[in-house]
């Protein structure tokens, strides 16, 4: 609701004037709440036509705290408002540099380092089996590996077949066009008009064929469709489709390139979709004033599980645990969890829970709090048998020890397993990566403190002031672009869109 209105009234729409006594930003967010589409949905009348008469309008009563209550409220609803547009713009972001990847990487336009050489043509009947059902629910397939499934736009009984997997793509709205489905493990009924892509040669990695297949099947139906009176999906339309052969080896490299930035999206949507659910919650409690913003100048938080320094136990052992729960999710016999990149996840897993973070020193690396390694937290978690030392070649670092699941149950208990799964939208992140955002996070923070906008070019000169960082600037992991993401990236991750102060 914009606090001035320049336009045409219809019938069909009402303007709500409001004295100094309603905050316009206030109301915009009241008027989206639980409560009042409720009031709103019972207040509309009709059948054919759904109507809401002003004079029904004017009888409706919300509540309405306070003036400076309703700054405050709206505050703190806007701010989540705009940490969401935050994250949809960089999961749009994210999903562009995919399609451009994809573009790339499956047409070989770009070759992933020690790769070369020509790349075969093949069609998929000559590497995969292609067939369908009997009719429909039967011939239910179970637990197959990389299978696919095309599916015809004309399937009589359509809510008939299921599919558990990894991903589900809709090829396009035009005629004829289908879906296709992909899962690794899982049940599926293939129907008369249900094509099953499986058996693959040793020639096709199942799920390179996956990103090769789906994003070629939409135009190749399309053409096939326009040349012929059929509306629908034919076997010989999907048999006679040639697809792009590198060898196995260079297949399996694209695939976990694209798979990573699939896990990426999906970490950014999840957490996405966890904003929205806590601003849901947040209009719950204080629009309906359940929850009362005594002071309304004190700024509201979201309350986090997480204990205090000298409650029930000390610092050390509390990140004793915490850093036995980041050996046993990023950590493994091959590649144990080394320290520079916990102590990365640990400045930012702190960040996300208690806004800022004590103790951490610019060094070369980045943040780092010398306090985890000599001040006991590293050797209580491996006396309690949370984590041990392991070395493999040039990796050296923590794996989980056996009794890593009392720590698991301690964090848990003090953060919730939420506070895991938020983590895990770094697992693919280098340690450069992570040091970029650990590092111009904390660079933003010192700007925020200072009350100075938060600019790449600002950023730079923190960094470059130090003399421990001004190195990093010559390190393309430090160029203008990626310090312009990072600032994107640590606004969206820590509430605060856009890194404005």
């Amino acid at each position: 609701m914009p606090s001035h209105f320049n336009g045409n009234i219809s019938r069909d729409l009402a303007r709500i004037r409001l004295n100094d006594m309603n905050l316009p930003e206030f109301w915009f967010q009241m008027l989206q709440s639980e409560t009042a589409q409720k009031k709103l949905d019972i207040a509309t009348v009709g059948t054919t036509r759904l109507e809401l008469s002003i004079g029904i309008l004017k009888q409706i009563r919300m509540p309405r705290p306070p003036l400076d209550e309703q700054q405050v409220i709206a505050k703190i609803l806007s701010d989540m408002d705009g940490l969401i547009v935050a994250l949809d713009k960089l999961i749009a972001k994210k999903r562009a540099i995919k399609q451009a990847a994809m573009q790339q990487l499956l047409t070989g336009k770009t070759r992933l380092p020690g790769f070369s050489g020509e790349w075969d043509v093949a069609r998929i009947e000559e590497h995969a089996s292609i067939k369908t059902g009997a009719k429909n629910t039967q011939d239910r397939e179970d637990d197959g590996e990389y299978p696919f499934f095309v599916r015809s736009q004309v399937v009589e009984r359509i809510n008939t077949f299921s599919y558990d997997g990894e991903a589900v793509l809709t090829a396009g709205d035009g005629v004829g066009t289908g879906k296709v489905f992909h899962y690794i493990n899982g049940r599926f009924d293939v129907h008369q008009r249900v094509y099953r892509i499986a058996e693959f040669s040793d020639r096709f990695h199942g799920r390179y064929f996956f990103y090769q297949f789906s994003s070629r099947f939409y135009d190749r139906i399309m053409s096939m469709t326009a040349k012929s009176s059929v509306d629908s999906v034919r076997m010989e339309m999907i048999a006679g489709m040639q697809i792009p052969l590198p060898s196995p080896k260079e297949q399996r490299a694209i695939a976990t390139v694209l798979s990573d930035m699939d896990a990426e999206i999906a970490a950014l949507e999840r957490r996405r979709d966890k904003t929205k659910q806590i601003k849901q919650g947040m209009m719950q409690a204080l629009l309906t004033g359940r929850v009362r913003l005594v002071k309304p100048e004190a700024p509201a938080v979201v309350p986090k599980a997480a204990p205090k320094r000298g409650e029930a136990h000390n610092w050390q052992f509390n990140e004793a645990v915490v850093i036995s729960v980041l050996a046993r999710q990023f950590g493994s016999e091959m590649y144990p969890l080394g320290r520079k990149r916990y102590t990365k996840l640990l400045y930012l897993l702190h960040r996300h829970l208690e806004e800022q973070v004590e103790d951490y020193l610019k060094k070369a690396a980045g943040p780092y709090n010398p306090k985890t390694k000599y001040g006991g937290p590293e050797k209580i978690a491996v006396r309690n048998g949370y984590v041990r030392e392991h070395v493999r070649g040039e990796y050296r670092g923590f794996v989980a020890a056996d009794s890593i699941g009392q720590a698991e149950g301690y964090f848990d208990k003090w953060y919730g397993v939420e506070t895991s799964k938020w983590l895990e939208q770094f697992r693919f992140n280098s340690n450069d990566e992570l040091e970029l955002l650990a590092t111009v996070d904390m660079a933003a923070e010192e700007l925020r403190g200072q009350g100075a906008e938060i600019t790449v070019a600002a950023v730079k000169k923190v960094i470059k002031a130090d003399k421990q960082w001004r190195a990093k600037l010559s390190r393309e992991t430090f160029s203008d672009e990626a310090i312009a993401q990072a600032i994107e990236t640590c606004g969206a991750l820590f509430g605060r869109p856009g890194g404005a102060a």
